[in-house]
C-alpha cells in the first residue's frame, strides 16, 4: 500500500486555488480565505511552491506580498 501524504494534496489545492484567483495576484490570507486552511498552513505551502517556482512575488504592499502561479 502506498504511504499518504495528506501534505500534498493541500499544497496542490493551495497552487490550484493560486491559479484560479482572480484578479492572479493573492496573499497568503486571500489564499486561506478560499482554500480554509490556517494563515500557517498556507504559509508553508507557498513557501514550497515559491521554492519550486511554481509561484512568484510580485509585489510587496507594507508587510504583505503578493503571489501569482508561474505561467
Amino acid at each position: 500500500m502506498p504511504a499518504i501524504n495528506p501534505g500534498k494534496d493541500k499544497k496542490q489545492k493551495v497552487l490550484d486555488a493560486i491559479k484560479k484567483a482572480d484578479p492572479p495576484y493573492v496573499t497568503i490570507q486571500d489564499m486561506a480565505d478560499k482554500t480554509g486552511f490556517s494563515r500557517e498552513t498556507v504559509s508553508k505551502y507557498m513557501a514550497v511552491l515559491e521554492a519550486e517556482g511554481k509561484i512568484k512575488i510580485t509585489k510587496t504592499i507594507g508587510k504583505a506580498n503578493l503571489f501569482e502561479a508561474e505561467k
